[in-house]
């Protein structure tokens, strides 16, 4: 009971602290919100302190970690769903297919090469650790899209590109990382493929999308229908929000279907009925989402396996390095020229830089440690997330101030969108 009333305490009060000087910390300082839960878990962790420690051995804790990383990644898909401008991803659709297609794979295929050259992986092993890895996490992106700072320094059509790519690619990361587990656990080909394609590709992607945005244009209708009746009360989106989510995130994994895609589908199919003044006033599940996302951040900050980072040795130094410069940067640089929100040089770099690697990693890193038993790749993962929250969370605020030039004007490129209106359009 002690352990359980001091996690709470250091849990609650670090996100209290946190929510009253959030502007603060998002605006001037050149650390995250993230970052500093993050050190304040290996303050409290076997590392320092050793007022929290967990042993990640035992299956109940990798469920737990799983589990919360799951919770939270749904939150932040659905929270990034309605924060974009309405209909942008169908107005968008050229960027988002390449960005989601050739972009993704670029970042699989770089990440699982620099695997494979710095620590001697077995094929499929370094393949499934680049997957890992592959996704952009929208928490860590919270900094640059959402912060006054960000606001008044980034274009729209950047902070929305990052925000819709990040709450699309976590769920759709579900193919690349299952493709080498499926070669690892069925022994002929075409069983491999016969099972990636009809239980991954067509069920748990496609199927997750159609059954997401049904269920999120439902709740979007009956939104509407609530709004027209006099005797009904306002209902608030971040309540809204966040019962949506998780809803979708619940059911659609008991019909045995990927539900952080699910819930990302769910929140562009409400977000169509909602007023983009109310979310930008409610900040978009900022307020309840925090209590998900900060300790989440403490917790991994606990179960840091520093001893596996040690024995990994100099190859995980170059490792880290070459991924954060390697993974993404290439492929966006190659990409600016077909990509109609990108510019100019500075663009892709700006946009290349800022693909954090976070909770989604940490959700498939522990997901595949405790369904399989790969300790090493947990350690190697760990470690680039780690790498990511600290250079993205000391980077975020400098780098964001200073896209904008001397002088330069920031327009609005995205419209504002529209109140909620009886017919929802």
């Amino acid at each position: 009971m002690n352990s359980f009333n001091i996690a709470l305490s250091i849990g609650a009060g670090t996100v209290l602290f946190l929510a009253m000087i959030s502007g603060y910390i998002k605006n001037r300082l050149s650390v995250s919100e993230p970052l500093i839960c993050l050190a304040i878990g290996v303050l409290i962790g076997p590392a320092v302190l050793d007022l929290a420690s967990l042993d990640l051995g035992d299956d109940t804790t990798l469920v737990v970690v799983e589990q919360a990383a799951r919770i939270t990644l749904a939150i932040a898909v659905m929270g990034a769903a309605m924060r974009l401008p309405h209909g942008f991803v169908i107005r968008h659709w050229r960027e988002m297919a390449l960005i989601l297609s050739v972009g993704m794979l670029g970042m699989w295929l770089m990440s699982s090469l620099l695997a494979y050259l710095c620590f001697a992986l077995p094929l499929l092993s370094a393949l499934l650790l680049g997957a890992m890895i592959t996704p952009t996490d929208p928490v860590l992106a919270d900094s640059i899209v959402t912060s006054r700072t960000a606001e008044a320094s980034v274009p729209g059509r950047l902070r929305h590109l990052i925000t819709a790519e990040s709450g699309a690619n976590d769920g759709l990361a579900i193919l690349l990382v299952l493709l080498p587990v499926a070669f690892l656990e069925h022994a002929s080909l075409g069983a491999t493929l016969e099972y990636w394609f009809l239980k991954v590709l067509l069920w748990e992607v496609v199927g997750a999308v159609l059954i997401g945005a049904a269920v999120g244009w439902l709740a979007g209708r009956c939104l509407v229908w609530a709004h027209r009746h006099p005797e009904s009360e306002t209902a608030s989106l971040t309540t809204v929000g966040l019962a949506l989510s998780l809803t979708v995130l619940a059911c659609v994994k008991l019909m045995g279907s990927d539900g952080i895609l699910a819930v990302f589908a769910a929140g562009l199919g409400f977000n169509r009925f909602i007023s983009h003044r109310e979310t930008h006033q409610e900040r978009v599940q900022e307020s309840i989402g925090r209590f998900f996302d900060l300790p989440v951040f403490i917790l991994f900050g606990v179960i840091l396996p520093w001893g596996g980072w040690w024995q990994l040795g100099w190859p995980a130094l170059v490792f880290v390095v070459a991924v954060l410069l390697l993974r993404r940067l290439p492929m966006w640089w190659l990409l600016r020229g077909r990509l109609a929100s990108v510019h100019a040089g500075r663009d892709a770099l700006f946009t290349g830089w800022f693909g954090p690697i976070g909770i989604a990693a940490l959700f498939y890193a522990s997901k595949i440690r405790y369904e399989h038993g790969m300790v090493e790749l947990w350690e190697m993962a760990s470690l680039v997330i780690f790498a990511s929250i600290v250079l993205h969370g000391i980077s975020a605020t400098p780098l964001t101030r200073r896209y904008r030039k001397p002088g330069e004007e920031m327009v609005e490129e995205e419209e504002t969108g529209r109140v909620v209106t009886e017919a929802g359009e």
